[in-house]
């Protein structure tokens, strides 16, 4: 996978089945992902306004929209000393953007098990995503342990 494919468009059956032009295909994928957007800010509006109501403790784990643990991200972003306060969309912000960079790093590396034939992600398939991935080129060295 490149790095521009890391968050791919995911495209449905219909315009895959068809003989969109690329224009077409933009268009529709563009559509989807305004729809997308949408459904993400009503349902953390929605999370936002249980959260005001006192109902947020008894939401179920499968309705939350992040998964690392928002206090933990906290407190290592407290220990920047040039951070005084962090707001909870700041910390939401980079608990989800967190999650995101290691999706895209679990599919890199995925994508070199599978062609391997092996059902295992192991830590050489992990070096071989962040040595092949441009945007991963920054954890060069970082597996060294």
């Amino acid at each position: 996978m490149a790095s521009e494919e890391l968050f791919p468009a995911e495209l449905s059956e219909e315009i895959t089945n068809k003989n969109f032009n690329e224009e077409e295909k933009t268009e529709i994928l563009e559509k989807e992902t305004e729809v997308e957007i949408a459904d993400n800010v009503e349902a953390v509006e929605a999370a936002s306004e249980e959260k005001v109501n006192g109902a947020s403790e008894n939401v179920a784990p499968e309705a939350r929209l992040f998964q690392l643990p928002l206090s933990r991200i906290r407190n290592l972003m407290k220990l920047d000393p040039d951070l005084n306060i962090a707001s909870n969309e700041a910390v939401f912000v980079v608990a989800r953007s967190t999650e995101l960079f290691i999706e895209s790093l679990a599919r890199e590396a995925f994508s070199y098990t599978t062609q391997s034939k092996k059902k295992t992600v192991q830590k050489r398939d992990v070096d071989l995503a962040i040595s092949s991935v441009d945007s991963l080129m920054f954890l060069d060295g970082a597996m060294n342990f």
